[in-house]
């Protein structure tokens, strides 16, 4: 019976370690539409978001493996951009930084961390402006450095590895109130510095339907889905690949000329591999100038 009793409680805690070093994708920022509409040279832009993700079931292969896990996440990351010219080239391009903060409270093990998480810097190079038919396609880089606070102690918003993030996006105006945003991204991984645990690529496609009230009131009804991202360790499995669906709408508002505001509810519709978000509302405000 004791045998038996440190066996579940072997798996319990594997489930949890799997659950938490999963969750970094939190602290990255994907996509939200608008994103991809690029600005005129010169504008700077400050971005603040909130996330509020809640956590309570994690999966494997398609399995569950853990059920009532009670982690509670905030997220605040701090995003600031810099709309320039390319070089003398005539092109557009975007120059940014994204530092993240959070709290995370696992309720099943009373484990508690907060502090800075991994520093992510990149830019956005628009080969193609069409203001007059919001018609956009930009190509992105982005390089997620390990600098994130409590590495080794399954801190959510560090993944303790390099990644480098390639994305294109292509935003589509139908008319003056239509428009479809999609973006295809593929992440790449450095092997985790403390275990060597390795990680495949991970490829995810963003969605975004966007109806214009005015040029300065939308909402959108976002899908996100994401494959692959398998981790091994000395040949074993530590999480299968993703075949993961996420759905979201989002409300967003000028607030006079320089502030914005937006509004986003997201929840996992399947997931394969991962923690299934119950639910995450999330906010952001963006100060334009």
């Amino acid at each position: 019976m004791k045998s038996l009793l440190s066996n579940k409680r072997g798996v319990w805690l594997c489930a949890v370690t799997f659950v938490i070093t999963a969750t970094h994708a939190f602290a990255d920022i994907k996509p939200d539409s608008g994103d991809y509409a690029a600005l005129p040279a010169g504008t700077d832009l400050a971005l603040l978001y909130q996330q509020n993700p809640r956590i309570d079931k994690a999966y494997s292969g398609g399995q569950r493996v853990a059920n009532n896990l009670d982690l509670d996440l905030t997220v605040e990351v701090l995003r600031l951009v810099h709309f320039t010219e390319f070089f003398d080239t005539g092109y557009i391009w975007d120059p940014q930084l994204i530092i993240p903060y959070g709290h995370q409270d696992l309720g099943a093990t009373g484990q508690k961390n907060s502090g800075i998480g991994d520093v992510t810097f990149g830019a956005t190079l628009w080969t193609l402006v069409d203001m007059a038919r919001n018609r956009h396609l930009g190509w992105s880089m982005f390089i997620t450095a390990p600098t994130g606070a409590d590495k080794n102690l399954g801190f959510a918003l560090s993944n303790n590895r390099w990644a480098a993030d390639f994305q294109v996006g292509y935003v589509h105006g139908f008319d003056e109130h239509w428009t479809w945003d999609v973006i295809g991204e593929t992440e790449f991984y450095q092997e985790q510095r403390d275990t060597g645990a390795h990680r495949d690529p991970l490829i995810q496609l963003h969605n975004h339907l966007r109806y214009n009230f005015t040029p300065q009131t939308s909402v959108a009804l976002s899908y996100r889905h994401n494959w692959g991202s398998r981790e091994t360790l000395d040949g074993q499995t530590l999480q299968t690949s993703h075949d993961n669906g996420t759905l979201g709408f989002s409300a967003t508002t000028m607030l006079g000329k320089q502030w914005q505001v937006m509004g986003q509810y997201w929840r996992d519709v399947t997931v394969r591999s991962g923690p299934m978000t119950d639910n995450s509302v999330q906010f952001r405000v963006a100060y334009i100038y």
